[in-house]
């Protein structure tokens, strides 16, 4: 499947994950001049392109994800329209999910060794540490991130440990630009909920934890 800009045309090879509201896509980015890459393309499903609330969360997590420059959380490229459909750009990540990890582990009898979790453990922590306390540029205030929805399949690790944090899709966030509906609505994985979202109740760091 291929679609195009003026600038660029995208040619999606295949799909790499699926969701409620989006498809995450292994995509070559052809540009006019001949220059290509491989990222990874979110790409709203056609059923909810009209719907101007699950638009908007797609919007906020790029604009999110834009400003968390961190080694352990997935890059951001570009936010942009494929076919009228809400489009986000990222970098492509050869690696496999923590559930994928575990599930594994359980496959084979044994459980994950106790040096490579803690360390993705740490990845994972500074991460969210960062998401939360660093300001997206120098001179400006924190964005007090909480992702609120961590858990294995939104953790990512590669051949070499490389560990990344991914989905900001559900986060609360300080900052002017956050459309007020995405923050209203209530998103997430009901096993790995925190108490006080269950209950509606403050939500704070450690929530994420």
């Amino acid at each position: 499947m291929s679609s195009s800009e003026s600038s660029r045309r995208f040619h999606f090879i295949r799909e790499i994950a699926s969701g409620g509201f989006g498809s995450v896509y292994l995509t070559k980015v052809i540009h006019a001049d001949g220059f290509s890459r491989l990222v990874a393309v979110k790409l709203l499903h056609p059923r909810w392109s009209e719907n101007e609330e699950i638009a908007s969360r797609m919007r906020d997590e790029a604009r999110l994800l834009g400003w968390l420059r961190h080694k352990n959380i997935v890059d951001v490229m570009d936010l942009t329209l494929i076919d009228g459909r809400c489009a986000v750009i990222m970098e492509y990540l050869d690696a496999v999910d923590v559930k994928v990890v575990i599930n594994h582990c359980a496959e084979i009898g044994q459980r994950l060794p106790l040096r490579p979790a803690l360390e993705m453990c740490a990845a994972v922590a500074s991460a969210l540490d960062a998401a939360y306390n660093r300001p997206p540029y120098a001179g400006e205030k924190p964005l007090r991130v909480i992702h609120r929805d961590i858990k294995p399949s939104n953790i990512m690790i590669d051949d070499s440990g490389v560990v990344k944090v991914l989905d900001f899709g559900v986060a609360r966030a300080e900052f002017d630009e956050r459309e007020s509906k995405t923050q209203e609505m209530a998103f997430g994985s009901l096993e790995y909920m925190p108490p006080e979202r269950l209950f509606f109740e403050p939500e704070s760091p450690a929530s994420d934890v």
